[in-house]
């Protein structure tokens, strides 16, 4: 009779499949592995290695069935419980990743590894004060990798711990030199004078930038602390060049831009869709409007209320629309989105969407969301959540196409594509405003729009009038925005923890000599005077 060792078997499995994987022969893996779980049914460790394979070709979906079966296995498993948050955060699952994360912290020895998977989670999930504890416990652990500073960085610039930042960043830096994002973050922090700036060492890194994302990143930081030091047209100059190099890469057509809104637009024409097939709750806050328009300074308003809470920039709602068409595209939206809004359920769109922000509200009764391009599913917002609030900023045209310009997107999609250029981010405002008016015809008791410079110019009265919209009492507190201590994960982290001010009214004016084809583009549409 033989006798099979069937654990030192799995180990030499095991041990195979790493080594696959280690060398990217991913097919070798996948079938050691499918071989072993067909075999060994009740081994955790295949279906983990498994869910390795599912997350380096990002099938979430797939990489939350391995977890979940290693998780089922060996429940206090301290790894398989954070790598299932993690993925669970990816698929969408907002709410079991948080259950997994605090079920998580109270488990016992925590490597450098689990707490680093931990706090990517709790990034994700916009928990940055959670986030910074776990990435310094694993600096505490003698981590000193310049993607760990980042993070923790990034997590304590949210949380309006500048000077614990800026550390963190220039940690990054010092062991990668030409760790182009940490740069570009580190000039966001602000403090840029002609005797306290990076200029000499981002001019260095700007001449010997290769990769489109790299130079667009330096030259934004570049660009930034020149702006500071009202260097203009070197400031343009630097980021001109950048910006064309990426054009070249993405090959981006405002075309594709100009088909998304016209086919909104024509799914929700002239007469409206009846509201009454959507999830009944008051909960949602969405503001919205074109990226620097003043987005975040809205938020932080609404959310200083006694009533209020925030989830910052969530992609819960185009998560939620994904997953009930199965779509698996990396765009934000896509005409093939609009064409199947048909087959939307939208009291399960609208359900999903108030149960994947149920942990951000925090006892309140209102949450904000403010994801300024969900200006483009504003409509199917409210037919999902019929009694949701849609606050639409909007700001000078110059004003909005120059911020634009001079902000660093990321481009892992088509989103920000239009920034690339003055004239298509004139055209993208042109369609936007068009979008804005359609939006407001159809919805006025459920879309306000709200004018930065108004805003910034009389807030006592504009704010008791937005917060009237919103269903708000007034509360005092709403003022001082400078007072609001919740973390912040946008470009205008540091500007929205100072009080309201109109200093960023009229920037355009540094760059009228640049502007003169946007200028015609806005003028022919009627949004400037001739």
């Amino acid at each position: 009779m033989v006798v099979v060792d069937n654990e030192h078997e799995q180990m030499l499995i095991q041990d195979s499949a790493r080594l696959a994987l280690l060398q990217g022969d991913y097919r070798n893996a996948f079938q050691l592995l499918t071989d072993a779980v067909s075999r060994y049914p009740q081994w955790a460790g295949a279906y983990f290695l498994l869910s390795r394979i599912a997350y380096d070709f990002k099938n979430h979906l797939k990489e939350v069935e391995m977890l979940t079966h290693a998780y089922r296995l060996e429940p206090d498993k301290l790894e398989y419980t954070v790598y299932l948050a993690r993925a669970q955060v990816l698929a969408g699952n907002t709410s079991d990743a948080v259950y997994l994360l605090s079920r998580a912290e109270r488990l016992q020895n925590h490597t450098a590894e689990v707490l680093d998977v931990m706090g990517v989670a709790y990034n994700r999930l916009c928990m940055y004060e959670q986030a910074a504890v776990c990435f310094k416990k694993v600096i505490a652990f003698g981590q000193a990798q310049p993607g760990l500073f980042f993070n923790l960085a990034s997590s304590l610039k949210f949380c309006g711990d500048f000077a614990g930042a800026r550390a963190a960043y220039e940690s990054a830096i010092a062991l990668k030199p030409d760790y182009y994002k940490a740069h570009a973050a580190l000039t966001s922090l602000g403090g840029i004078t002609p005797q306290t700036n990076h200029i000499a060492r981002l001019r260095e890194l700007v001449s010997t930038a290769t990769d489109p994302d790299d130079s667009l990143c330096i030259a934004h930081a570049l660009s930034k602390e020149l702006e500071a030091l009202k260097c203009f047209d070197e400031s343009m100059a630097v980021l001109a060049q950048a910006k064309q190099k990426m054009t070249n890469k993405l090959a981006y057509q405002f075309a594709r831009d100009e088909d998304i809104f016209a086919r909104v637009m024509q799914h929700f024409s002239a007469k409206p869709p009846v509201l009454n097939n959507g999830c009944e709750n008051e909960r949602a806050i969405f503001v919205v409007g074109m990226p620097r328009t003043g987005t975040t300074l809205v938020e932080r308003i609404i959310s200083n209320h006694s009533q209020v809470a925030t989830g910052g920039e969530l992609y819960n709602f185009s998560v939620a629309l994904k997953r009930q068409l199965n779509s698996t595209s990396n765009e934000f939206i896509d005409s093939d989105f609009i064409n199947r809004l048909g087959e939307v359920d939208l009291a399960a769109l609208g359900r999903e969407y108030i149960a994947s922000t149920d942990y951000l509200l925090a006892g309140k009764r209102y949450l904000v969301d403010k994801l300024p391009l969900n200006i483009l599913y504003a409509g199917l917002i409210i037919a999902a959540l019929p009694e949701a609030k849609i606050v639409c900023l909007d700001r000078n045209p110059l004003d909005t196409i120059v911020s634009n310009y001079r902000q660093l997107f990321s481009f892992h999609d088509s989103t920000f594509g239009y920034t690339l250029n003055l004239e298509d981010a004139a055209r993208y405002y042109v369609a936007f405003k068009r979008l804005v008016d359609h939006w407001q015809t159809l919805y006025p008791n459920n879309f306000y729009v709200a004018n930065y410079e108004s805003l910034v110019a009389n807030p006592n009265d504009e704010i008791k009038t937005l917060l009237g919209f919103c269903s708000l009492e007034w509360e005092e507190a709403c003022l001082a925005v400078e007072k609001n201590s919740k973390p912040v994960a946008t470009a205008s982290a540091v500007q929205v923890r100072q009080p309201i001010s109109a200093a960023s009214v009229g920037q355009w004016k540094h760059y009228a000599a640049y502007l003169e084809p946007a200028i015609a583009i806005l003028t022919d549409a009627g949004l400037l005077p001739k």
